[in-house]
């Protein structure tokens, strides 16, 4: 069969010809239709993320969408054999069934970015009703749909900060500041942009940061001058396209209720994150969510992998 094969840590993939696998119990054989790449997709299947095995030769891909052998329609997360490859075998317990309405390719689109933003609210930050969310690079992927998710669970209000100023005044928050709009390699600028968003953010209780890097070190400074120690913050980190370090000043932390914590795989339960996935689908069905996606065949996987992360590339099967 078909597979997109790396053969070595830091690695794109290949298309290669490769012998179908052989379910056991507890796994069981999908046939794969629609698998998403996402950032930790890419990462984790060259190596390069922190839950990583090192193990190459491999099927590149993690989760996906497929068929089982009664014709079933699921989605599977933690692929043991990886998804980009036309069959894969998935532990029993990793299937979710998908709603009529969830097309293949928005299901495997919307699975990793959905989750990102609800394991974020629910289980680290623990949104209630009221709270309002600072969403940092929303205008991604998954910053969009997480705009989308925070008032669905509760969000009274959603500021929203990033590049480009058009694309997040479409996101439809309450607010929105771009990072472009300073030339934040400059003190000047980096000043007038903390001051513009003190202005915004008297009444942010929850901060989920898609950036991170030196946009983090400008928010928590920001919230802490501006808010300080008037309510608590729950701060989570949830990517890093940004920079994988934030210089974090000791006195911002000593002199605010910020709480800084991460989302992620190691981070949520893995009982909560099947959860979170199920919980993903069923308010995406019901709310018709949908995400910009480029679709390509598994040929195309050298094209596909080297493509921009919005539109979302979706690798088609069969």
């Amino acid at each position: 069969m078909k597979a997109a094969i790396i053969k070595g840590i830091g690695q794109a993939p290949t298309l290669s010809e490769i012998s179908a696998p052989v379910s056991d119990q507890p796994s069981v054989l999908v046939n794969v239709k629609a698998s998403a790449l996402s950032n930790v997709t890419k990462a984790r299947s060259m190596g390069n993320h922190y839950s990583s095995a090192n193990d190459f030769p491999r099927t590149a891909g993690m989760d996906g969408v497929g068929t089982l052998e009664n014709g079933k329609r699921v989605y599977f997360a933690n692929s043991m054999t990886g998804s980009l490859a036309e069959q894969t075998l998935v532990d029993q317990k990793m299937l979710i069934s998908l709603p009529d309405n969830l097309s293949d390719h928005m299901a495997a689109a919307i699975a990793n970015p959905g989750m990102s933003s609800y394991a974020a609210l629910v289980y680290r930050a623990q949104i209630k009703p009221g709270d309002v969310v600072l969403i940092n690079g929303a205008t991604g992927t998954a910053g969009v749909l997480a705009v989308a998710m925070a008032y669905t669970l509760g969000a009274e209000k959603v500021i929203v900060t990033g590049r480009g100023y058009e694309q997040l005044r479409s996101v439809n928050a309450d607010a929105y500041l771009a990072t472009d709009s300073f030339d934040l390699a400059d003190q000047a600028g980096q000043t007038a942009y903390m001051n513009e968003l003190g202005k915004l953010t008297t009444d942010v209780t929850i901060v989920l940061d898609y950036l991170f890097g030196d946009t983090a070190t400008l928010i928590i400074n920001s919230l802490a001058k501006t808010i300080g120690g008037a309510h608590r913050i729950r701060y989570i980190e949830i990517g890093a396209i940004a920079g994988q370090d934030a210089k974090i000043s000791g006195a911002a932390l000593r002199s605010s209720k910020i709480e800084i914590m991460g989302s992620g795989l190691r981070s949520v339960d893995m009982a909560d994150m099947y959860t979170t996935l199920q919980n993903v689908f069923r308010l995406a069905a019901e709310n018709q969510w949908s995400v910009p996606i480029a679709i390509f065949t598994l040929d195309q996987i050298s094209t596909a992998w080297s493509a921009p992360n919005a539109p979302r590339p979706v690798i088609a099967i069969s």
